[in-house]
């Protein structure tokens, strides 16, 4: 062959494939990253419920409680709340509640009680008082 008839056929070519190889390789980064970002937000939401409810029960355990199964107390300006449960043994558990999942997320303190006398016009009022080693992310009972 000689020298007038090449056009660069083959450069073209070889341009051409490496051009595709890298639109492929950036359009599978880009679903990569699509994905990334969506556990990325998925871990956002969970710490964020999870913090809630670590926040309901440290807010919980400085409260004065009636005593009484079920009661739940709540921030003026929170986004969280902390509810009593009986537990076993004359011994009660606060249940942190934490929002912004598709379910709520509970944290769990198991308490003992202590009596602190009369409070105002609710009766009786307790605090509350945490027992070692009683973290739990699950209900106990």
């Amino acid at each position: 062959m000689n020298n007038q008839s090449q056009r660069g056929g083959g450069s073209l070519a070889a341009l051409l494939a490496v051009l595709f190889t890298g639109m492929l390789a950036l359009s599978g980064w880009q679903r990569f990253m699509d994905a990334s970002l969506s556990l990325i937000e998925d871990e956002q939401r969970y710490l964020s419920a999870f913090h809630q409810a670590e926040s309901a029960l440290s807010w919980g355990a400085r409260q004065h409680w009636r005593g009484t199964e079920g009661q739940c107390l709540r921030p003026p300006a929170g986004d969280f709340q902390a509810c009593l449960l009986a537990g076993a043994g004359g011994r009660w558990i606060l249940r942190g509640h934490g929002e912004g999942l598709d379910e709520p997320l509970y944290l769990y303190h198991v308490m003992a009680m202590r009596g602190v006398g009369p409070r105002g016009g609710d009766g009786a009022s307790w605090r509350l008082a945490p027992l070692p080693g009683g973290w739990l992310d699950y209900h106990p009972g």
